[in-house]
């Protein structure tokens, strides 16, 4: 059986803003350019002591790095990336770049290595950078879009309490789409994935689940889903929709 992409971001330090879905989508596409697919990929950010030590540990190496790659050697893309953010930091001074553009370059580098990209050599290096500059490039065109209505969509549906609902429509209105069909569409670019946007939340007018096959598991995961945070379904509709709704123009 095939298994499902899983990228999860960790913090032994601080937590820090990221754009969990942009990147986690990015990083997917790349993947599938390279003709592979995606298993269990673990990003641990850490400062540079944490990374050091591990450097001496596991490589032997007693010096500060921006990362460590450690990939599991199976058919998919799965491994762990240790990213020191003070290495970042420090890298994004000394390069004259912006922190957050630095920040995506490491993250693709260690990609990058799970692929079978090396650096050990001049001509590695420097086809290394070749495909750095491919993907953040492929990045800015695919991802860095002025205020698209997507990333407004996905502000609301992160407001949604837990044990609440809201619909389609409400988030259309809220932001002035003139359509619920476009929360929809935008909804629907997520694949299901509701780690960092919980679509599971949005019903349609009537309360029901109309949207429920993108999640998954015949169309019952999202009931699931929704089961699990308190709300009551039958039928593949919200019980009691009107106690359970929450409408955006409480934000």
């Amino acid at each position: 059986m095939k298994k499902k992409p899983n990228i999860q971001f960790h913090f032994n330090i601080e937590p820090f803003d990221i754009n969990v879905r942009k990147v986690n989508q990015w990083i997917l596409k790349i993947i599938e350019q390279h003709h592979r697919t995606a298993g269990a990929i673990n990003i641990i950010f850490c400062d540079d002591e944490y990374l050091r030590e591990m450097n001496v540990k596991f490589l032997k190496h007693n010096y500060y790095t921006d990362i460590l790659s450690f990939p599991m050697g199976t058919d998919d893309i799965e491994g762990e990336l240790y990213i020191s953010v003070d290495r970042v930091q420090e890298n994004a001074k000394k390069f004259k770049t912006d922190y957050e553009w630095e920040l995506l370059r490491v993250i693709i580098h260690g990609i990058l290595h799970f692929l079978g990209f090396s650096d050990k050599t001049a001509i590695a290096k420097k086809q290394m950078r070749v495909k750095e500059d491919e993907a953040l490039a492929f990045y800015k065109d695919e991802f860095i879009k002025s205020d698209h209505y997507f990333d407004r969509v996905y502000d609301i549906v992160r407001c949604i309490p837990k044990g609440k609902v809201c619909s389609y429509g409400a988030i259309a209105d809220y932001l002035s789409l003139g359509s619920a069909r476009m929360v929809g569409w935008a909804l629907n670019q997520l694949k299901g994935n509701v780690s960092d946007v919980p679509a599971h939340r949005v019903v349609n007018v009537k309360g029901e689940l109309s949207g429920r096959l993108m999640f998954g598991d015949h169309g019952e995961r999202m009931g699931k889903l929704l089961m699990k945070e308190g709300v009551k379904i039958k039928n593949h509709k919200v019980v009691n929709f009107e106690s359970c709704f929450w409408s955006p123009t409480q934000l």
